[in-house]
C-alpha cells in the first residue's frame, strides 16, 4: 500500500470519526431539556388560625396545585387543600386560584446564600371557615437537569420552607404561625399542567 493511499484511509477515517462526533453532539442537544413552565406545586405542614369569633385551632393542611410559569417568574394556576382540625374533628376541603412570583437570589445563584423567594397569593373559589384569601412566602432552593437552564426560573424543582402566611383580601380569620414544607417541580408529560 503505497503512502497516498494510506492518507486517503486516514482522512476518510478522520472524516467518518468528525461526522459521528457532530450527529452524537447533535443528538445531545436535542435531549437537552426545555424549560416547561409548569410546575406541581405541594405544600403540607400545619398552620394556627383563629376564625372570627372563635378560639385558635391547630390545622393540619396537605395542599396541591398546578402552576404555569415563566422564564421571569411570574406564575398562576389553581390550588386545593385540605385543612384537618383534628380536635374536633373537621375538614374542609378549599380550592381556588394562585399568582405569585419567583425571585432569584440577589447577584446570581452562586453568590449570598443561593435562595430563591417564592410569594404565592390564593384566592379561595369555596366558602369555609379555613377558605380564607392568604399569601404565602418561602424560602428555596433549586435542582436543575442541566446548568443552560440556570436563567429560566420556570426550569427546576425548587424546595421550599414557608416563611411566612398572612390573611388577605378583609379576612376576618387571622393566621397566628404556619410551618410547612413547599415544593415546585418543573413538570412534563400527563401529570403536566394543560395550557
Amino acid at each position: 500500500m503505497n503512502l497516498r493511499n494510506r492518507i486517503g484511509i486516514a482522512a476518510g477515517a478522520a472524516m467518518l470519526m468528525a461526522v459521528g462526533m457532530s450527529a452524537r453532539r447533535a443528538a445531545a442537544a436535542d435531549s437537552l431539556p426545555i424549560a416547561s413552565g409548569k410546575f406541581n406545586l405541594r405544600l403540607n405542614g400545619y398552620e394556627v388560625v383563629t376564625p372570627e369569633s372563635s378560639s385558635a385551632a391547630r390545622l393540619s393542611i396537605d395542599a396541591i396545585g398546578q402552576v404555569t410559569g415563566d422564564a421571569g417568574g411570574n406564575l398562576n394556576g389553581a390550588e386545593t387543600f385540605n385543612a384537618v382540625d383534628p380536635t374536633v374533628p373537621a375538614e374542609e376541603v378549599c380550592n381556588g386560584t394562585i399568582t405569585g412570583t419567583i425571585t432569584p437570589p440577589s447577584g446570581g445563584f452562586g453568590s449570598g446564600d443561593g435562595e430563591f423567594k417564592v410569594s404565592l397569593t390564593f384566592a379561595p373559589g369555596s366558602a369555609g371557615s379555613y377558605c380564607i384569601p392568604a399569601t404565602t412566602t418561602m424560602q428555596c432552593n433549586r435542582t436543575l437537569l442541566h446548568k443552560l437552564l440556570a436563567d429560566d426560573l420556570d426550569a427546576g424543582q425548587y424546595h421550599c420552607i414557608v416563611t411566612g402566611m398572612t390573611a388577605g383580601g378583609g379576612s376576618t380569620t387571622t393566621i397566628n404561625a404556619a410551618s410547612m414544607d413547599g415544593h415546585l417541580d418543573s413538570s412534563r408529560g400527563s401529570n403536566a399542567p394543560t395550557d
